[in-house]
């Protein structure tokens, strides 16, 4: 089976701008389009959280014919960017979710279980799973305890070494650990949030980080690093997912862009930049 993620879209209204400098939805259409024209196909898009920038319905009316555009069927979680009320709204009839409140989904396909979990609190920039997120992960992975399974989310529970991106971090990653540790099903995680490409294992899981398809975080590891983004390379993840096998591979897309940043996503007063 081969699943394409898809991760950290900020589109804005009317096709805006982002941050003065990026344009999200031409990238996002560069992506789509990248996605469509690979040969094998997708069995499965998996978009990882901050499809919108500010999570308004007047960007997810934007967003979602793109989304449409694909050939392959769609799940989607939220990120801090977005807004769940009004992507649940949005998506219905399209992205079906498999809790009443969050987020979340369900999927079997092809021998595998694929977990969509919605970490996002409304107007924080970090993630958090709630006790009745946790407890609804437990008993899908219970209902399923053979079937191999990837669990996505926004959030990644591990700190990356870039502090202005890992004070963002999943916060309560213990409390997640605490169900996984008795699920020896689960492969890995599958994440978005850092705009960058990066492997880490977490209390031996590993952890996969999907590139930017527009702008990349800036990868700077020094302390107290000021928050920016670069135009990077975009790029796409794909998983072939076996029996007794998880495959990652970057794929890049053709932009004809060239390198550019690091720039400012926070203005002199400390708003992001819109």
């Amino acid at each position: 089976m081969l699943i394409a993620q898809l991760t950290d879209l900020h589109i804005k209204k009317n096709g805006k701008i982002a941050y003065q400098k990026v344009d999200t939805l031409q990238c996002l259409k560069n992506a789509v389009s990248h996605i469509n024209a690979l040969s094998p196909q997708p069995d499965w898009v998996v978009v990882t959280g901050d499809l919108g920038d500010f999570g308004t319905p007047e960007e997810y009316d934007v967003l979602v014919p793109e989304l449409k555009k694909l050939k392959a069927p769609v799940k989607v979680i939220p990120g801090n960017h977005d807004h769940r009320d009004h992507l649940r709204v949005a998506f219905d009839g399209f992205a079906s979710f498999d809790h009443p409140e969050y987020c979340h989904f369900s999927q079997l396909v092809d021998g595998y279980h694929l977990i969509g979990l919605d970490s996002s609190v409304l107007g924080k920039p970090y993630g958090r799973l709630t006790p009745e997120s946790l407890a609804w992960l437990d008993a899908k992975l219970c209902e399923q305890n053979v079937l191999p399974t990837m669990i996505f989310l926004h959030h990644p529970p591990m700190k990356v070494g870039i502090d202005h991106m890992d004070v963002q971090k999943l916060l309560n990653d213990d409390a997640l650990w605490q169900v996984l540790q008795h699920h020896e099903q689960v492969k890995g995680l599958v994440a978005g949030h850092l705009h960058r490409a990066i492997y880490a294992t977490w209390n031996g899981l590993p952890v996969w980080v999907g590139p930017s398809h527009s702008h990349a975080v800036t990868l700077d590891l020094n302390p107290n690093a000021p928050s920016k983004f670069s135009l990077e390379p975009p790029a796409i993840q794909l998983f072939k997912l076996g029996l007794d096998s998880v495959v990652s591979h970057i794929s890049y897309i053709e932009s004809g862009e060239k390198s550019a940043g690091p720039f400012p996503f926070f203005d002199e007063n400390n708003k992001l930049i819109d």
